[in-house]
C-alpha cells in the first residue's frame, strides 16, 4: 500500500513509494519539485550513464540517487514554474 510522506519517513525508500505529484521546473538540473506537507522534494538529473538517472532531495538535503521513475509519482504536463492549481 501506498503511504503518503510524512516528517518521519525521509528514506529514499519511502519516498520512493509516496503518492506525489510534481511540477516541472525551468532548472535544467533539477527538473521536477513537490511539496509533501511542509517539506519541498526535488528531482535533480545527473550525468547518466555514470551515475545513477535521478537524485532525490528534500529541502535542498540529498537522500538518495534512483534510475526508474516511480509509477505512483504524476508529473504535471506544465512547463512553468508555477505549482499546477489544485482541481477544485
Amino acid at each position: 500500500m501506498k503511504q503518503p510522506l510524512t516528517e518521519e519517513s525521509i528514506a529514499l525508500g519511502d519516498c520512493l513509494n509516496a503518492n506525489l505529484t510534481w511540477w516541472r521546473t525551468k532548472d535544467r538540473m533539477a527538473l521536477w519539485r513537490a511539496d509533501a506537507g511542509p517539506r519541498t522534494l526535488t528531482v535533480r538529473v545527473n550525468d547518466f550513464p555514470e551515475d545513477h538517472l535521478y537524485t532525490l532531495l528534500i529541502d535542498n538535503q540529498e537522500i538518495g540517487s534512483f534510475d526508474e521513475w516511480p509509477p505512483q509519482w504524476l508529473r504535471a504536463r506544465e512547463r512553468r514554474e508555477d505549482k499546477p492549481v489544485p482541481a477544485s
